[in-house]
């Protein structure tokens, strides 16, 4: 059972938060066993299918250029020609399986652990490469558990597909001490065939390993992140505490744009009341505004507050049940009114008109 550094036993499983923190960092269960099966299974095939076809080629090179070996002058100017053209004509020929091979590695990558960048990781490692730290460098190589898995592990893989190796070519014994006797053409197809035993068997025996190895590895993982009690304690209290402080931040939020609202009561034409429940407050800016606006509304005590600072400020409320529901329900504040309440609000703006042009008669 993995302990602190102070003794507590880690017994919890890991939370989720502790799985995405270190998920941030770049810690997860992957093996890259894995991806290396999948690489030699891919060259196995790759060199089965396309093999022949290569060496066919391969031998059309080199038979071109012993019989045309007369005519090649060689000198300083001419050798990096000829070795730029051997490997232009080498790396196209590869070109296919070296991209291929980039992308299946990747995807290897990917299935494992998800497509994410871990930046923490990235600094974290450049920050104790063994360049800056060489002698935390040399502890880790030499005195670390992991560093005598590694090596014990890879002893292991080596002995195994040494052993797969060596049962293929003892079977094949006659055709590898008769390769050199072969044509060229025979020679590059047994080259094919013999190495695609090779890569086919080390790489089935390899899956094998990996698959192994990615258990170990993601059990392992599951360990190193399992917490103690006081840990998952803690979590929780510090996922309570932050929830707290969004929620605060959030009604502090509210607050404010209540507060905001609020102050542009005093600026309406009319408050459309329940009379009690619902207060909406409207203004219309002739020449400026397709229709009117929603720039307050509230129910029960926000309604009351809407209705108390129209009242200080000289705005006219009018009651109209049905009208104040349906412009809250409808509206946002700075809303237009929608078109099916025009006429109902038109109604009501002009019953304030006719009060504002008695009060100044």
């Amino acid at each position: 059972m993995p302990e602190t550094p102070d003794g507590q036993e880690r017994t919890e499983e890991a939370t989720p938060k502790r799985l995405s923190d270190a998920r941030d960092r770049g810690q997860v269960a992957k093996s890259m066993e894995l991806t290396s099966a999948a690489l030699l299974l891919f060259g196995g095939w790759f060199l089965y299918t396309y093999g022949a076809y290569i060496g066919d080629r391969l031998a059309a090179l080199f038979r071109s250029v012993f019989q045309h070996a007369a005519e090649f002058t060689i000198s300083d100017a001419s050798l990096p020609v000829y070795a730029e053209h051997l490997g232009t004509f080498v790396l196209l020929l590869l070109l296919p399986f070296l991209g291929v091979a980039f992308v299946l590695g990747m995807a290897s990558e990917i299935a494992q652990v998800g497509l994410r960048w871990a930046g923490k990781k990235f600094t974290e490692g450049l920050k104790n490469a063994p360049l800056f730290h060489p002698m935390r460098g040399l502890r880790r190589l030499f005195l670390s558990k992991d560093t005598a898995l590694q090596l014990g592990k890879n002893l292991g893989k080596v002995l195994i597909i040494g052993v797969v190796v060596w049962d293929v070519l003892r079977r094949r014994t006659d055709e590898v001490l008769t390769l050199m006797a072969q044509p060229l053409e025979s020679l590059a197809r047994t080259i094919a065939s013999l190495g695609f035993e090779l890569a086919l068997k080390v790489s089935l025996v390899y899956a094998l390993i990996a698959v192994g190895d990615f258990l170990y590895q993601r059990r392992r993982f599951r360990q190193e992140m399992k917490m103690t009690k006081q840990e998952v304690k803690d979590e929780l209290k510090q996922q309570e505490g932050d929830t707290q402080i969004k929620q605060r931040i959030r009604q502090i939020g509210r607050q404010r744009l209540r507060k905001l609202m609020l102050q542009r009561v005093k600026n309406a034409d009319v408050v459309v009341t329940n009379p009690t429940h619902y207060a909406v407050a409207l203004i219309y800016e002739r020449g400026k505004m397709n229709a009117p606006r929603v720039i307050a509304k509230g129910v029960d005590y926000l309604a009351e507050q809407i209705r108390r600072i129209a009242q200080e400020s000289n705005v006219p409320i009018v009651e109209d049940p049905p009208l104040a529901r349906a412009l809250y329900a409808s509206c946002d504040v700075d809303d237009e009114i929608p078109e099916h309440l025009f006429r109902a609000v038109a109604r009501v703006l002009a019953y304030v008109y006719r009060l504002r042009s008695r009060s100044r008669g």
